[in-house]
């Protein structure tokens, strides 16, 4: 019954660019595209996924257009 608070609270709290849901290797899954400020706040995002949903929670940094290119300027 604490689905649909914390997807809601976590769409609240992080503003994603997209959000999607549906299923991924036979389980419910759903997919956040999102700013990360800083490592820091892995914490603070996964905790309530974890103790809500008992979820496994998967961070896959990623970078746009831009940030490749200033990485490679380096």
């Amino acid at each position: 019954g604490t689905l649909a608070s914390t997807i809601q609270s976590l769409i609240q709290k992080l503003e994603p660019e997209a959000a999607y849901f549906g299923p991924s290797e036979g389980e419910r899954s759903g997919f956040l595209v999102f700013d990360m400020k800083d490592s820091s706040q892995i914490p603070v995002i996964a905790e309530p996924l974890f103790s809500n949903l008992l979820a496994e929670v998967e961070f896959v940094p990623v970078m746009n257009a831009d940030d490749l290119k200033k990485g490679l300027s380096q």
